[in-house]
């Protein structure tokens, strides 16, 4: 069976969809809680109510990674969230798709988002001295950036653009 473009473009970026879970503690005051994950495309939620045993709820679960309880979590109650997660939403890729107008297109436009999010917290640091750099991140999004970018370029060469026509111009001299 042939992918989609979606699949494909998911595909080459290495953006297949991933297993997660999760278990926290209620606080006693919330029925609402974050989880660390979004663009969910499958989820459920259990709670252990005073054992190991964990059971189903009615909790609902939005894409963008928001677990709502029908009621306050006791506290120190664990509970615990399952499911499918992905970096890109199919709305994203789709949009990529368009405006890439092709795979290798949309994967441009894919780590070009990358890039910009990679920008937010390439080096950082925390009060009590904790280092970060992701600099070696971005440098191998501009590699891959610039390489998906000589691709599209190769592949357009004999659309009948400039570059074809320049290629050919060689020949009548």
């Amino acid at each position: 069976m042939a992918l989609t473009t979606a699949q494909q473009v998911r595909l080459r970026i290495q953006d297949l969809p991933a297993w997660f879970e999760t278990v926290r503690a209620g606080d006693g005051t919330a029925a609402t809680f974050d989880i660390p994950f979004r663009n969910l495309t499958t989820a459920s939620a259990y709670v252990a109510p005073g054992g190991t045993a964990w059971s189903a709820t009615g909790a609902t679960i939005e894409a963008s990674g928001v677990v709502s309880f029908s009621a306050i979590i006791s506290a120190n109650t664990a509970w615990k969230a399952r499911g499918v997660h992905s970096v890109f939403s199919d709305d994203e890729i789709s949009h990529f798709t368009a405006v890439g107008g092709s795979v290798a297109g949309a994967a441009l436009e894919a780590v070009h988002v990358l890039m910009f999010d990679g920008l937010k917290r390439a080096v950082w640091a925390t009060p009590d001295g904790s280092e970060y750099d992701d600099t070696a991140a971005l440098t191998q999004l501009k590699a891959l950036y610039d390489t998906l970018k000589d691709e599209i370029a190769e592949s357009q060469a004999g659309d009948g653009g400039f570059s074809s026509w320049a290629i050919g111009q060689g020949d009548s001299w």
